[in-house]
């Protein structure tokens, strides 16, 4: 296997064009808030828009802004929310959010598309054991990099190295940077004091508790479903229809 690391819309869709399958990284949060609720049974539909989440035939709504919750929405993007609400199994939720709902737009074509974060890092390795080509991407934020996406894609990257996976020259910088960075660095990250300004601490630990919610979200046919860990994925050609309307 050969594992790359990429950034935003344009990594997205660079790796969708390669043929590479795509894990997208949006720890805070989210990735994490997709592997909550597939944890829970959800089928979760993102969209680019609030618009198009508001009209999704769902159950439910969770949106966010700026990470402040979109109004009228059941939730924000907010994975203890979620936790605490004991959401059943069997919904449809749609999900839209200021960056991993376009990036996954970007990403459409891919072999395979994944959500994932610290949280199912070591489920998102062991359910990419069969694939030939990999690329981790971070979403970051508004077309800059997040510090919090680049060490949760070094948390995957990582663990796909020792699986038998060579990565490429920008994944292995991002795992130095992941193994060196100090425990505490990103609880005082801009994204880590935006959430802590709109009352969201609790999300910060959670998004950054690695191998919590051992599911691999998988996007098939426009929702994210749970993946069959440890699966062969098909290559190259096996494209994935586009999943995310404008």
């Amino acid at each position: 296997m050969i594992a790359r690391y990429a950034g935003g819309e344009t990594g997205a869709r660079a790796a969708a064009r390669a043929g590479s399958v795509v894990v997208v990284v949006d720890a805070f949060r989210a990735s994490t808030t997709i592997a909550v609720l597939v944890s829970r049974g959800a089928r979760v539909i993102p969209v680019a828009s609030i618009e198009e989440a508001a009209s999704a035939a769902a159950d439910l709504r969770i949106g966010e802004r700026g990470s402040a919750k979109v109004a009228g929405f059941d939730f924000g993007n907010s994975p203890t929310e979620v936790l605490a609400a004991e959401v059943p199994p069997g919904v449809t939720v749609a999900l839209s959010t200021t960056n991993g709902t376009r990036v996954l737009e970007a990403a459409a074509g891919s072999p395979a598309i994944y959500a994932a974060a610290f949280v199912n890092a070591g489920a998102m390795a062991e359910e990419l054991a069969g694939a030939r080509d990999v690329t981790v991407v971070g979403c970051g934020w508004e077309g800059g990099r997040a510090s919090e996406d680049e060490d949760a894609a070094g948390a995957i990257l990582r663990r796909l190295q020792d699986r038998g996976a060579a990565l490429d020259a920008r994944a292995r910088r991002v795992v130095e940077a992941y193994l060196r960075r100090p425990a505490g660095a990103l609880r005082d990250n801009s994204a880590a004091r935006r959430l802590k300004r709109l009352s969201y601490e609790k999300d910060l630990e959670f998004c950054l508790s690695e191998d919590t919610v051992p599911v691999a979200p998988r996007l098939v046919e426009g929702s994210f479903v749970r993946g069959q860990t440890g699966s062969r994925i098909s290559g190259p050609g096996a494209k994935q229809k586009r999943e995310i309307r404008p």
